[in-house]
């Protein structure tokens, strides 16, 4: 263990297994985070007239001398940070304040089975009262020059297919327009926005903007930039929990609003909805509102954000079971058929191979039926406040597992 200088604290941080190295004022032993940590119960009565520390109030994670608040709060970093927040930051402003967390459970491993069983029982039940879904695979002109280059890689072709399909069901439901301001949530490097930006040119007064709460080098965005067009693209860096969009000054401009998503991760699906959502203005007429969100990670889906509630409590859910049906959604994209029985030359090894393929195809459907059930109650929250939509398989399952989509749209009349 390293010795201490004399000048530093001399708290211990177990944690990272070292003394603290912040400088102390003369006669004292620990610095003002660890002054209050440090006391012993010898020390109770001397701290009551002592003065205490407390919890900065803008930001949790480091301490202040109450008697000193007001003057801390006027200069905390965390101030400067708050007060130069624009205005379309406004702190959980998509999330349903209304419903608690419910926290994860234990691991499904340690889940008794019975409780597994009974709620695969109820999937399987509300899988059946559902219509099937239509694969509906589309290509879009635009990139068809780009998919038929030979020195483009699996990876980039993949991604390239997917787009060509998910910019084709936006045409193909009307969303592309005049006077639209698309929002891509989760833009990541802006690839789907550069393809439905050669799409938008040919329309009159678009704007594009992407919203990702990281940087990204190369964006794509900034090659459409040095492009002549006449689309205006804005990146925004919000998280989407936090971005009311009717107050981002280019959206006010335009009367028709088309949220895009490809991959959108888990909750961050349900806060792109709700904020688009949040700009609907019933008074005024002839406003076109839609969105074409292509679904991904549903183990990551919280309650408290999820907009399906309703539609679970009537497939007879229970809010602290949703943390399970989370954890089964994995089931279906997390690999179980990894091996094959040539790799098993031993006839009783191949024989409880194929049982246990058996059984791994079951819970990959399982895990299917509930990816599906949770999008469907998207659907549900979407048509009923008006919107028209629909689920689709909108590429192939060998292009990716993640292969549905919603595409939906609504009018102000």
């Amino acid at each position: 263990m390293e010795e201490q200088p004399s000048k530093c604290c001399m708290y211990f941080v177990k944690r990272k297994n070292r003394y603290c190295r912040m400088t102390v004022k003369r006669g004292n032993k620990f610095c003002g985070e660890h002054q209050q940590d440090s006391l012993n119960s010898n020390d109770v009565e001397n701290t009551e007239k002592s003065d205490k520390r407390i919890k900065c109030p803008l930001d949790s994670t480091h301490t202040c001398y109450q008697s000193k608040l007001s003057k801390h709060l006027a200069i905390c970093n965390a101030r400067k940070i708050l007060d130069a927040q624009p205005m379309y930051i406004v702190q959980n402003i998509n999330l349903d304040e209304e419903t608690e967390e419910i926290p994860r459970l234990l691991p499904l491993s340690q889940l008794n089975l019975s409780i597994i069983d009974a709620i695969i029982k109820r999937i399987n039940e509300a899988y059946e009262k559902l219509p099937e879904i239509s694969k509906i695979i589309l290509h879009h002109d635009i990139l068809k020059d780009a998919l038929a280059i030979s020195s483009c890689g699996k990876y980039a072709k993949k991604h390239l297919t997917q787009n060509s399909s998910l910019l084709a069901h936006l045409e193909k439901a009307e969303l592309v327009k005049n006077n639209t301001c698309y929002i891509e949530f989760g833009a990541g490097k802006g690839d789907l926005t550069y393809w439905l930006a050669q799409i938008a040119r040919e329309k009159q007064d678009s704007c594009i903007l992407l919203v990702d709460r990281l940087s990204y080098r190369h964006k794509n965005d900034n090659k459409l930039k040095k492009e002549q067009h006449n689309i205006y693209v804005r990146r925004i860096r919000a998280d989407i929990a936090d971005l009311q969009l009717s107050n981002v000054t280019e959206i006010k401009n335009f009367p028709n609003k088309v949220g895009i998503a490809k991959h959108l991760c888990g909750t961050a699906t349900d806060l792109a909805i709700r904020c688009l959502i949040q700009t609907i203005d019933n008074k005024c007429s002839g406003n076109h509102y839609g969105l074409v969100i292509a679904f991904c990670c549903h183990h990551k889906c919280e309650y408290k954000s999820y907009i399906g509630k309703e539609y679970l409590k009537e497939c007879k859910f229970l809010p602290n079971e949703f943390p399970i049906l989370c954890s089964i959604a994995s089931w279906a994209t997390c690999g179980f058929n990894l091996k094959t029985d040539t790799e098993l030359k031993d006839e009783n090894k191949k024989a409880r191979f194929s049982e246990q393929n058996m059984r791994s195809n079951e819970r990959e459907l399982i895990g299917y039926k509930v990816k599906t059930l949770l999008n469907w109650g998207r659907l549900e929250y979407l048509r009923n406040i008006g919107f028209e939509g629909s689920l689709f398989h909108y590429i192939s399952s060998d292009v990716s597992l993640e292969n549905m989509c919603i595409v939906a749209k609504y009018s102000v009349t």
